[in-house]
């Protein structure tokens, strides 16, 4: 009979260990969960810019204007030079020219180191949707693939002049530009009509 007191006091202390086990783990787990660390955020301390303007001195100050508060559509952080000029290589600073740089249609004929047209403007249409350019004025649609946008806009001004001019100063700018185009072509065609024999 000792032998069979021994296993049933076993089995009984086996049941009790083993019931104890079980109750331990509901407990933890309706206990309140502990609270995982916050994850480490990284904070920049320096301008995202300060590549670019270590060189560029006359962009030391940043951007300007609506640039200068804008977020990028695109990755919801602040607008960079590199948004808009793109990476520069290990050679940019030897002075190859392999950065975006905007040009005015009028008055910056694009030569061999200007981009075309519809490279630069496809940076701007990058973050500025059609819908509303078309919808804030009709001339965005009409010039989109004569002009470039920094032919009319500026890219770091401290206000942009196309920012709200009254409707009789869109009329004369138009007037401006189209007559500076006649005169253009009315010049091209005199110095042809000189060379012809």
């Amino acid at each position: 009979m000792g032998d069979l007191t021994m296993d049933f006091l076993r089995l009984m202390l086996m049941a009790a260990m083993l019931l104890t086990s079980v109750q331990g783990q509901a407990a933890d787990q309706t206990a309140a969960p502990t609270a995982m660390p916050a994850p480490h955020e990284v904070e920049f301390l320096r301008s995202a810019d300060k590549a670019c303007t270590d060189c560029h001195k006359e962009q030391k100050e940043g951007m300007h204007g609506q640039h200068a508060k804008a977020t990028n559509p695109n990755n919801l952080a602040p607008v960079t030079c590199t948004n808009c000029h793109g990476q520069p290589s290990l050679q940019h600073r030897e002075g190859v020219k392999d950065v975006m740089r905007f040009s005015d249609s009028f008055n910056q004929p694009q030569g061999k180191d200007g981009y075309p047209i519809a490279e630069q403007n496809s940076v701007c249409m990058s973050c500025h949707e059609p819908k509303p350019l078309r919808e804030a004025l009709w001339a965005h649609d009409v010039h989109m693939t004569k002009l470039t946008c920094t032919s009319c806009h500026q890219l770091h001004p401290a206000k942009e002049p196309m920012v709200g001019i009254p409707a009789q100063s869109r009329i004369k700018l138009c007037v401006d530009c189209h007559s500076k185009q006649h005169e253009a072509i009315k010049a091209k065609t005199t110095a042809q009509d000189k060379e012809a024999p």
